[in-house]
């Protein structure tokens, strides 16, 4: 979070309004600058935090595949909960993932004072760079493609499975109309 600093008073004497409009520009400008550059270092500290933490993960699963054969009657990995939590951990690092190449593929973009306002043509760039930005480009639009992929998978499953429990339900009450069905015609023959 940003340290809010103080208000301090500043009293430049100014020979004419045009000078007076410049000065506060720039100091507007400056004030900007400022809060752009404290955004920067709180999204550095959560790059750092992040950077560990992909580390530490790392770092478990390269001891779990380490000691693998060692866990096979574990029966924490025979739960059926296990699979499910390390498929929501997956898709929630490989959304992280995704946003983080999209932000920094568009933030090149974007109109900074630094950066170029036109998306720059590859033949225009240096050979690496060019290189370098159609690569980034093709590993976002593979990144959404396979993030697209595997969500339309899913939707697919479940449309698979409520298709399923339709047909059970129908099932059931088709039985339970035709049990009904005979109970009535049974129970009509014994009264008469």
């Amino acid at each position: 979070m940003p340290l809010q600093s103080g208000y301090t008073l500043l009293i430049i004497p100014l020979h004419s309004s045009l000078e007076a409009t410049s000065f506060f520009l720039w100091l507007k400008r400056m004030k900007e600058l400022e809060q752009q550059r404290d955004v920067l270092w709180h999204g550095l500290e959560m790059v750092d935090r992040a950077r560990d933490w992909y580390h530490q993960e790392i770092h478990g699963v390269d001891q779990r595949l380490r000691h693998g054969s060692e866990g096979l009657g574990d029966n924490d990995y025979a739960s059926n909960s296990r699979p499910n939590r390390v498929s929501l951990l997956q898709d929630k690092i490989q959304h992280v993932n995704y946003c983080l190449c999209d932000f920094i593929s568009n933030a090149e973009r974007m109109l900074l004072p630094h950066h170029r306002t036109a998306q720059p043509d590859a033949e225009h760039l240096p050979r690496g760079k060019g290189r370098r930005f159609q690569q980034r480009t093709l590993d976002s639009l593979k990144q959404q493609n396979y993030l697209l992929t595997k969500e339309v998978s899913k939707k697919s499953q479940w449309i698979t499975q409520l298709e399923q429990e339709k047909a059970v339900l129908i099932k059931q009450l088709l039985e339970a109309q035709f049990e009904g069905h005979a109970q009535s015609s049974w129970s009509r023959s014994i009264f008469v």
